[in-house]
């Protein structure tokens, strides 16, 4: 789970200075770091989802056994 919240933490982050990044370059104020901070909410979500749901299976399966 350490692991899942550094991905979170991780490409939230990347995403919001990336944007950043490109708004400094062309002179454009806030509009990629918005997008970036979307994008790297969307992909934050589907990863993580994608990393706990083999974690949820698993516990669903072990209280169906019980």
């Amino acid at each position: 789970m350490l692991v899942l919240g550094w991905y979170i933490a991780i490409v939230i982050a990347g995403g919001v200075f990336l944007g950043s990044w490109i708004d400094e370059s062309i002179g454009v104020s806030p509009v990629f770091t918005l997008l970036g901070l979307f994008f790297g909410l969307v992909v934050a979500f589907v990863g993580s989802y994608r990393m706990a749901k083999p974690l949820l299976n698993r516990s669903v399966n072990n209280k169906k056994r019980q």
